[in-house]
């Protein structure tokens, strides 16, 4: 099936970009297994890396399963009954999701968390909490150990606790439909996310954490999921966390739509035909009790779109954001809530890479040779792309604004090369990072620096060997430079790269310590000044890390700011 082979290639370039995370895997228990003692009596048993010094707690679950009756309502927190001690030697399941992204095991029971810590900790430490990307239909956080971003933190003499959470995925987190609002469904993976970052703050000092310096960071889905914490109860989080880091991903990255949207009751009648249940007298209550294996098939077939359409980066779908009245996240369209200030004001630093649009854009039978096929995707009305987008005639404007010429197109720098592809591809491969990212980052800093909240903002424009030339310098090429795992599984990596990965990781870790990202007493890295209204950005290149203006291709940002009708 077509559909098989664009799988196959999203997967096959997915796990180049993130192979390395795999060389941090935790190695075989220790004769000698660290034990945290918790509250109430209850212990935790890890896994003890005499190598690097750390100690690794995995699977800990801190909801209930969310199947059975609880399948498609909000999570519940973990009841312990009678259990003592929680053995945490081993991953947990990965979430269902619609791709193949992973060699774990997968189940609708996943609601679990890892947690990473130094052997010796003295006093309390910062607390980093990962939020895992994919599109909100594919992820895991065994792709993610921390194990090397706690090695740097311990070779600058600033050590940390990280945190990686699982959430669920596609229709398991995000049912579709009006059905699934008035049953409570809405936003249940950033549900997901909430609870588990209240157990971090209930639980994280046993593992010699600081629930008080909590900063949470993701790429992707998972730095979308990451400011839309900020949005819970219109910004008043509690003390959960005090500063975020996003990668890739701001509150308007993708379109927030009221359940009864057309697009996603179409998506729940696809879901309850699949599992039988479109002529039942009660079809949500049904589709929740729907045999698991049939429920997973129907999950990953409401994903499929025609090849025209099928991306290597597939985003995005029908599984995101819904806003309500009553909605503990989203009572109303996420712009306005933003440029209204309902958002929790605490500092937090926003990136994106310089190629963002390309692998969302190109797939193995995609085709763009005119405007009209360039509308036809951004005005696409399918459960698996779907951008909210309607207004043809704005969309008509707005691609007035993106020169025809391949010299002005994505990837930047590359000249009048087209990889193969049509003139259109990079024209569109720009206009789609500007919609999706850079906009949004934009966006988001603006609101944030008219409240007063302390922003910085990145691009990232290193080549990364693990994509094509054809997708520059595409989204996500930057975690293994987060993680610390750059050059592992890469023959011949420069000096240089090694360097940037290693000041990217100083000033992740400095904003965990200070909700600062400059270093304290270390010179040698560039001064970050924040965004402001200067809006000044840090350009993350090996041969030269300086600030720039952050003003590219500035009328065409600005038009999909102000909207201008694309989404009436």
């Amino acid at each position: 099936m077509h559909f098989q082979r664009a799988a196959s290639t999203m997967f096959s370039l997915i796990t180049r970009v993130v192979a390395a995370l795999w060389l941090a895997a935790p190695p075989p228990a220790s004769a000698s297994n660290p034990v945290v003692h918790g509250s109430s009596g209850l212990s935790y048993i890890g896994l003890h890396n005499a190598t690097s010094g750390q100690d690794y707690f995995l699977g800990i679950p801190f909801a209930q399963p969310p199947v059975g009756p609880l399948r498609f309502r909000p999570p519940v927190p973990w009841a312990r009954g009678n259990v003592s001690v929680v053995n945490a030697m081993h991953d947990g399941a990965s979430c269902e999701q619609n791709v193949p992204y992973t060699n774990n095991r997968i189940s609708e029971d996943c609601l679990t968390l890892n947690v990473w810590k130094p052997t010796n900790v003295a006093g309390k430490l910062p607390v980093m909490v990962w939020i895992y990307g994919g599109g909100f239909y594919q992820g895991e956080i065994q792709r993610y150990p921390g194990t090397y971003l706690l090695e740097r933190a311990n070779k600058i003499g600033k050590p940390i606790i990280y945190v990686a959470m699982n959430y669920r995925l596609g229709i398991y987190g995000f049912p579709p439909g009006q059905a699934a609002a008035d049953a409570g469904g809405t936003n249940l993976a950033f549900k997901d996310q909430r609870l588990a970052l209240e157990w971090v703050h209930r639980n994280i000092a046993y593992f010699g954490g600081d629930p008080e310096k909590v900063t949470i960071f993701g790429v992707s889905a998972g730095a979308i999921s990451a400011a839309y914490q900020s949005f819970y109860n219109e910004g008043n989080i509690g003390k959960l966390f005090r500063g975020m880091i996003l990668e890739s991903g701001s509150p308007t990255t993708v379109n927030a739509a009221r359940p009864d949207d057309p697009v996603r009751e179409a998506g729940f009648r696809f879901i309850a035909n699949a599992t039988n249940c479109l002529d039942s007298a009660a079809p949500f209550e049904c589709v929740r009790n729907a045999p698991a294996d049939v429920l997973s098939r129907a999950n990953k077939d409401l994903f499929v779109v025609e090849p025209y359409y099928r991306a290597i980066g597939q985003a995005p779908t029908i599984f995101g954001p819904t806003y309500a009245p009553n909605d503990e996240f989203f009572s109303a369209p996420i712009p306005q809530l933003m440029h209204s200030g309902k958002f929790a004001e605490i500092p937090f630093i926003s990136g994106a890479l310089l190629d963002e649009g390309t692998v969302f854009v190109d797939g193995p039978e995609t085709s763009i040779e005119d405007d009209r096929d360039i509308i036809n995707w951004l005005t696409a009305r399918f459960p698996g792309l779907y951008l909210g987008i309607s207004n043809v005639t704005a969309v008509k404007e707005l691609l007035s604004l993106y020169p025809t010429s391949p010299a002005a197109g994505s990837p930047y720098g590359t000249g009048n090369e087209t990889f193969g592809r049509s003139a259109q591809y990079k024209r569109f491969a720009s206009l789609f990072g500007d919609l999706a990212f850079q906009a949004p980052r934009r966006d988001f800093l603006r609101s944030a620096t008219k409240f007063g909240v302390p922003t910085w903002s990145y691009i990232f424009k290193e080549r990364s060997l693990d994509y094509p030339p054809a997708y520059g310098i595409a989204h996500g090429s930057d975690t293994s430079f987060v993680m610390q795992t750059w050059g592992m599984s890469t023959p011949n990596t420069s000096p240089a790269a090694i360097d940037l990965m290693k000041t990217i990781g100083d000033y992740w870790i400095s904003f965990a310590y200070y909700l600062n990202p400059n270093p304290r007493n270390n010179p040698c890295r560039k001064f970050w000044p924040q965004y402001g209204r200067a809006e000044i950005a840090l350009q993350l290149l090996a041969s030269n890390v300086t600030t720039f203006k952050d003003s590219a291709r500035t009328e065409a940002v600005d038009f999909l700011i102000d909207g201008n009708g694309l989404y009436s």
